[in-house]
């Protein structure tokens, strides 16, 4: 957790150097319920939603191809949000439809540590609005994703009727138009403890976002969070033989 908050605090550094910002701190709690179907040898159907109270709620679906190696795993699906606004006291008001494909790339590893590098690109088509309700027609923006995870497996050492590891999670994502974008930028940091047994992980951690929703504001949310994941064949909901880990389907 050290270097997590020497990260974050580098970051606000760097932030304030460029000028002097505003700092807002404030925090959250994010909940997630992730699941990946084994349907066929080399692939799998997606289906979770993310929830953050007074921000948004996502249901994401897609489907994956994994190569033979499982090196590889690429996604591509669509999601349906629901958006708070400035005005609507964050009631979940703004839909928004999303697009999005994404690749996984596991650095091969004969170890209990391993990493995996990922990038997503987001097509956001979020509801416009004016100063008290929602009106006619969507916005676009593109949104770009990297992030790499750190993931350390502990095996039985805690118990013998579970397993568990400890996974590092950082992301940088940014935002651009044709609509005008509203948070260009923000970088995130998870720390993930995951319990796994038979075909479910439960994953609670803290996590830390840091964004720029204004030019010269710096935003700064931290919170617990809880996720569960279930990966799972569709004739046998105890073995899944395709690689996938809760990183996976942040």
């Amino acid at each position: 957790m050290k270097k997590v908050f020497i990260l974050t605090f580098v970051l606000l550094f760097c932030f304030d150097a460029k000028a002097q910002r505003e700092v807002i701190t404030d925090t959250e709690m994010w909940w997630g319920l992730m699941t990946s179907g084994q349907i066929a040898p080399n692939w799998s159907l997606w289906l979770d939603t993310h929830h953050v109270p007074e921000l948004f709620l996502i249901v994401r679906s897609g489907i994956t191809f994994h190569t033979k190696d499982q090196k590889l795993a690429f996604t591509a699906g669509y999601a349906r949000l629901g958006l708070t606004t400035p005005f609507s006291e964050g009631r979940l008001i703004r839909p928004e439809n999303r697009p999005w494909a994404q690749i996984v790339y596991r650095v091969p590893s004969n170890n209990k540590f391993s990493v995996n590098f990922r990038y997503r690109h987001d097509m956001r088509y979020r509801a416009n609005f004016d100063t008290d309700e929602i009106t006619e027609g969507f916005g676009l923006n593109h949104r770009m994703r990297f992030n790499a995870s750190m993931r350390y497996n502990c095996g039985n050492a805690l118990n013998q009727n579970f397993n568990f590891s400890t996974t590092l999670f950082n992301e940088s994502l940014i935002t651009v138009g044709p609509s005008a974008a509203d948070n260009p930028f923000e970088h995130r940091v998870f720390a993930l403890l995951n319990f796994q047994k038979n075909s479910i992980t439960i994953s609670p951690g803290y996590h830390f976002r840091v964004s720029t929703p204004q030019p010269n504001v710096v935003r700064f949310l931290h919170g617990p969070f809880l996720w569960i994941t279930l990966n799972y064949q569709l004739k046998n909901f105890r073995r899944h033989l395709l690689r996938e880990f809760p990183g996976d389907h942040i």
